[in-house]
């Protein structure tokens, strides 16, 4: 290799500063070397990149002028690029199984032992809550008595109703429902729950006076969004029938454990869900 081919080699002059070249070098070598870049022809044009450096940095080299010398040593270098890529290439197979190996490994860790068991815990539940949602929209409702001890002035655009306040009761706490003015008015405290039958989740609250009986939907809470949690729940069971070494596998298995884990989790254990799922509703 030329002193000329060097400086093509490394895209600059051939009055570059000793500086300029090593910069260069270093620029270059970030993209080609072996441990960022296992392409065999990567590995090949790493090698020539510090040759080509060698000979540039050299002071005492000189360029072959000899034909028959010329001839010997491109052979040898015929020679070494055969066995560069070899090297190569048998370097980037070792580099593909460790990677492959560690692959199995890593998808042997979320199918196996332990976190597996986790996981089907929670695909079973998830599957429980969304069967349990699904079939409320066809059974009757629960009727809970109650009474409004309070409920703030503000408005706020709910989710499935605008007009959105704040209410207490006195054993079912805190609530979102739509506004109603002439029913917070001139109703009698004492109100009448409609809620779900399995989880016994408040969707609309009934007031009364002395000529009307209103009924206000319950907003901001698990019955106005129950299409979405159905369709949530129903989540872990494609990565638990589809077990696939692919990045969408485990975008919807961590997906799965952790996201709908952790909202399962929440809808069992506050206002005592479970239980009132496990009773199959009558407690």
């Amino acid at each position: 290799m030329t002193r000329a081919e060097c400086f093509r080699l490394l895209g600059l002059p051939s009055d570059s500063s000793e500086a300029d070249i090593r910069k260069q070098y270093k620029k270059m070598a970030l993209r080609l070397h072996p441990d960022v870049n296992p392409d065999p022809l990567a590995h090949e044009a790493f090698i020539r990149l510090t040759k080509a450096v060698e000979i540039i940095l050299n002071p005492d080299y000189k360029e072959e002028t000899n034909s028959r010398t010329s001839r010997k040593s491109r052979k040898e270098s015929e020679e070494e690029h055969l066995e560069r890529m070899r090297v190569a290439k048998m370097r980037f197979e070792q580099q593909k199984k460790r990677q492959e190996k560690d692959n199995n490994q890593y998808f042997l860790s979320l199918t196996t032992g332990m976190r597996w068991s986790i996981y089907k815990t929670i695909m079973r539940f998830s599957l429980m809550l969304a069967l349990a949602m699904s079939i409320e929209y066809f059974l009757p409702v629960h009727y809970e008595k109650d009474v409004l001890i309070g409920s703030s002035k503000s408005l706020n655009n709910g989710i499935i109703k605008s007009n959105i306040t704040r209410i207490e009761l006195e054993n079912n706490g805190k609530y979102f429902v739509q506004n109603n003015a002439y029913a917070w008015k001139s109703a009698y405290p004492e109100v009448i729950l409609e809620t779900t039958w399995f989880l016994h989740t408040p969707v609309k609250m009934i007031t009364s006076d002395d000529y009307v009986r209103y009924r206000t939907v319950f907003d901001f809470h698990v019955g106005s969004i129950r299409i979405l949690l159905i369709l949530l729940f129903l989540i872990p069971l494609y990565p638990y029938l589809r077990r696939r070494k692919t990045l969408y596998f485990v975008f919807l298995y961590h997906l799965s454990f952790w996201g709908v884990g952790i909202v399962t989790s929440y809808i069992l254990f506050t206002h005592e869900r479970i239980i009132h799922l496990l009773t199959l509703g009558f407690l």
